[in-house]
């Protein structure tokens, strides 16, 4: 079972490009199921059934953060939410969590897949961006909410997942009992200064519940011959197996 974390980064810098590149770079994971964060949809545009369309994969779309950005051009009103795109069929349900006015909706994305008769949730997050004392403590509390109703009713394993712009040593993650890991942070242009050594781009088996850890490593984070990246985020990968 292969899960894969990315932050897409809503339409920003060449979007057409970075969506051919960010296929390009899924296809060949042949994932189960990738969480996708800052989805953008507006004008046309859609982030995650793009995706999906090109991967033969099927999406569970939530979008949140509503409001007018500019779009090819013109301002259009716009989302920039949760999805997560699978190969084996899916319940998905949304709530939303603690936000604060600076920073916009959050909301916790979980999906509930039976592969061969066990069973996985995976609960898909973006939490909030801001820094400073007060913005910590909303980061934990957006966590402890989302991760409370994803052990509702949980009857096998729990992955989580997402961009939780925090790093595995800060406390608000601490519930998760996260390893250092690669930074995930990197510039829409090679030669970019992107910022060094944060990762906070995560994917952990949070319960096992018929699932253990086998491997997990970076990817998307090469640019193409023109020097793009996919993202201005790597995507992480996490391969379970059944225990």
């Amino acid at each position: 079972m292969r899960i894969v974390t990315l932050n897409t980064w809503k339409n920003e810098g060449d979007y057409e490009r970075r969506l051919v590149l960010m296929a390009e770079g899924l296809a060949p994971l042949h994932a189960d199921a990738i969480c996708l964060q800052e989805c953008f949809t507006g004008g046309g545009a859609d982030t995650a059934a793009s995706l999906a369309g090109r991967l033969g994969l099927r999406a569970h779309a939530a979008p949140a953060r509503r409001k007018r950005r500019l779009h090819d051009g013109r301002q259009v009103m716009s989302a920039s939410g949760l999805a997560i795109l699978t190969r084996h069929p899916g319940r998905a349900e949304i709530r939303g969590l603690e936000s604060d006015p600076r920073d916009g909706q959050r909301i916790a994305q979980r999906l509930d897949l039976d592969v061969g008769g066990t069973p996985l949730r995976i609960l898909n997050l973006h939490l909030t961006h801001l820094r400073g004392d007060r913005a910590d403590g909303v980061r934990a509390d957006q966590l402890t909410a989302a991760l409370t109703w994803a052990a509702a009713d949980l009857e096998g394993g729990l992955v989580v997942a997402g961009d939780l712009n925090a790093t595995a040593a800060e406390a608000s993650l601490a519930p998760l009992g996260l390893d250092p890991a690669p930074a995930t942070l990197q510039g829409r242009r090679a030669g970019a200064q992107p910022l060094p050594g944060l990762a906070i781009d995560h994917c952990v088996l949070l319960q096992e519940g018929g699932w253990r850890w086998a491997s997990a490593h970076r990817a998307l984070d090469a640019p193409d011959a023109e020097g793009w990246f996919p993202s201005d985020h790597a995507a992480v990968v996490l391969d379970l197996v059944r225990a």
